[in-house]
């Protein structure tokens, strides 16, 4: 797909905050064929690496924020906004909790980060230029979907709907015995919100991506030898394609699918 621009209340941005940059940018070049270019942003983590594939910026990796000390690598997701600080106060009069000031970077934009009321962790991100750049999503080896596991579906739909604006739609396509529900920004559907069941345990309430690889037992093979592990099995879901989870080295998970052809 071209690049893309997101949606105001889009994801917007994706980012990999590691214990071990150069490792985790390894194991991306690896498995997915991203390239990294380096760029000093005043970030107290270190320098900012953002992440290419051959169309464009997939989003970017740094080192751990420095009140996370002790905590594994994550995948962050952004969501854009056109104000951030009635975002910011809607979000929390709807019980979401600012989990750090609000930050700016000089020439980018301003940021903030937040739990919400489930105690997902997101973050909102107002940027200073119109354009997105060379953003991309929606193609091979770039994000494809955006997921929410939730225990709560229609408190999630409640919160984000009136936070990002989104709308919802009941996928056809939900695991038995569980609920999906489908949210858009505009006119693009960007993921969904899974209803998470007792078999999850006391897993927190997370987000999650989902990078979209041509063939994803290829993908897992190359996960194993670059040194990252398989958490979730690769497995058929009628009407997706082939899906499984994938963790890098330092312990930064995402899923990967193979899309149904047809």
């Amino acid at each position: 797909m071209p690049l893309h621009t997101p949606a105001a209340g889009a994801p917007c941005w994706f980012e990999l905050s590691s214990t071990d940059v150069p490792r985790s940018l390894a194991f991306l070049r690896a498995v997915f064929g991203w390239n990294s270019v380096a760029m000093d942003v005043g970030d107290p983590a270190g320098a900012y690496h953002f992440l290419k594939n051959a169309t464009g910026t997939i989003g970017a990796c740094g080192g751990m924020p420095p009140d996370a000390a002790g905590a594994p690598s994550y995948w962050g997701v952004y969501f854009g906004t056109d104000n951030l600080d009635a975002s910011l106060a809607t979000a929390q009069s709807f019980g979401a909790k600012a989990l750090a000031e609000p930050f700016d970077v000089p020439g980018h934009g301003r940021g903030a980060v937040l739990a919400d009321r489930g105690g997902a962790m997101f973050n909102l991100w107002q940027s200073a230029n119109m354009d997105a750049g060379d953003f991309t999503m929606f193609e091979n080896n770039a994000v494809g979907w955006v997921e929410l596991a939730t225990r709560d579906v229609d408190a999630a739909q409640d919160f984000y709907g009136t936070v990002l604006g989104w709308r919802f739609r009941e996928s056809a396509n939900a695991p038995a015995g569980t609920r999906y529900s489908e949210y858009a920004a505009g006119e693009t559907w960007y993921g969904g919100l899974l209803q998470m069941t007792k078999e999850w345990g006391d897993m927190p309430e997370h987000w999650s991506l989902y990078v979209v690889v041509d063939n994803v037992d290829a993908t897992l093979a190359a996960t194993t030898a670059a040194g990252g592990a398989i958490t979730v099995p690769a497995f058929d879901a009628p009407g997706v394609g082939r899906i499984a989870r994938v963790d890098d080295p330092t312990g930064a998970g995402c899923y990967v699918v193979q899309l149904a052809r047809g």
